[in-house]
């Protein structure tokens, strides 16, 4: 009875932790400062524009990750170029990262395939290359006065994005809270059809605690 009762514990453990496969809600398109991301890391080239970090198929109630491992290169020599100039793997250069192609392999296998009972391996791509055309997060912050190379409160980031998008994005900074964090992230959240944005299930900001403001840095 005792033996019975663990197993059934056993199994519904197992059905809780195992990746939920295509059950998303969501889709969180997140953005890399690369400045910011390259303060932390070595890298190959810095554009001076907001690049891809992935595209992230989400679920109210759990994280998605790791749902298959079905990635396939891409062979098409105009959408591997298109799609390294809006989602670089910036510790490799150009020819490198299209070469190898690790990082798109790694976001599509731990995210993208959580996705893929409705978008398939290109689909995901080009709807993560679509939403970054659409939302030029680096113009709709100029237009409000938000330029690389000084600070800026949070709110006023948050607010600038929200004027455009009708949702506040989510945001990711590095450094020390006791000092001027830098902003590294941006994420926006939509609907599972990528047309609607939405609030993001787990949203995020960044806290200085001394200062109010945070750095958007060259």
């Amino acid at each position: 009875m005792l033996s019975s009762q663990l197993m059934s514990v056993a199994f519904i453990l197992f059905l809780a932790l195992s990746p939920v496969y295509g059950s998303f809600d969501q889709l969180q398109l997140v953005l890399t400062w690369p400045p910011s991301f390259c303060h932390e890391k070595s890298c190959n080239r810095i554009p001076r524009n907001f690049t891809i970090h992935g595209l992230w198929p989400d679920n109210q109630h759990v994280m998605l990750n790791d749902c298959a491992k079905t990635f396939k290169k891409i062979t098409d020599v105009l959408k591997s170029k298109e799609l390294d100039d809006r989602w670089p793997d910036l510790k490799y250069s150009r020819n490198n990262a299209i070469q190898t192609q690790s990082f798109w392999r790694y976001e599509y296998n731990k995210h993208g395939t959580c996705c893929s009972q409705r978008y398939n391996q290109q689909a995901y791509f080009d709807i993560a290359k679509n939403l970054k055309d659409k939302f030029d997060l680096l113009q709709i912050l100029k237009k409000k006065g938000i330029i690389p190379g000084k600070t800026y409160t949070v709110d006023k980031i948050e607010e600038a994005i929200r004027e455009v998008t009708q949702a506040y994005p989510n945001l990711n900074c590095i450094g020390d809270p006791q000092n001027t964090m830098e902003l590294k992230e941006v994420g926006i959240c939509f609907e599972p059809d990528a047309t609607t944005v939405t609030a993001c299930h787990r949203r995020r900001t960044c806290n200085p605690q001394n200062k109010k403001e945070i750095s958007f840095p060259l």
